[in-house]
């Protein structure tokens, strides 16, 4: 365990760790909801585990907060640490994430790298093509080929070009309707 001089210098270094060195003397309840969800992560690491989890550190923090955090694993994984991060948002898990689990109502339905999650469950990308003010969505494994074809019908004031996504991945395995049951 920890105590004493030894303790007192673990808590001081989790707290440089997350920017909260200048403020480990105020209250807690003073703390915002980033400042708050930091001081979770400096409580998991005062005792230099080889394992942290985080469950879903960034929900309803600030933009600054979200970063420091995404700082915060990132460095405890360059540190060698092993950092389980459970997210409802997908762009974290792309960001922050070496292999990705699927679950969905307790069951694993898939888990690998992104990219292999992209390669095997992915789909195609989607083209997305504007004319005359109105927006059509295209999933198709030949984006360029319906696109060459949109400009020769003419009127394309516009387009975009998106490759698959996690979120197309998780919707795929998880299915697309609203559950508010369990």
């Amino acid at each position: 365990g920890l105590s004493g001089e030894h303790l007192r210098h673990r808590v001081d270094a989790a707290l440089a760790f997350v920017a909260l060195a200048d403020r480990g003397r105020d209250r807690v309840g003073a703390y915002s909801g980033g400042m708050q969800r930091r001081l979770n992560i400096a409580a998991a690491i005062c005792h230099d585990p080889e394992l942290i989890l985080l469950d879903e550190p960034t929900v309803g923090v600030d933009p600054q907060s979200r970063n420091a955090i995404f700082d915060n694993v990132l460095a405890l994984k360059r540190q060698g640490r092993t950092v389980v991060y459970t997210t409802h948002y997908m762009e974290e898990a792309e960001r922050l994430c070496d292999r990705i689990a699927i679950v969905d109502r307790g069951r694993l339905l898939a888990v690998d790298t992104l990219t292999g999650l992209l390669k095997t469950y992915g789909g195609n990308p989607q083209l997305r093509i504007r004319r005359a003010g109105v927006e059509q969505a295209i999933t198709t494994a030949t984006p360029m080929v319906e696109l060459e074809r949109a400009i020769a019908d003419g009127g394309v004031e516009a387009f975009a070009w998106s490759p698959p996504s996690l979120e197309q991945v998780f919707l795929g395995l998880t299915g697309r309707a609203l559950r508010d049951r369990p």
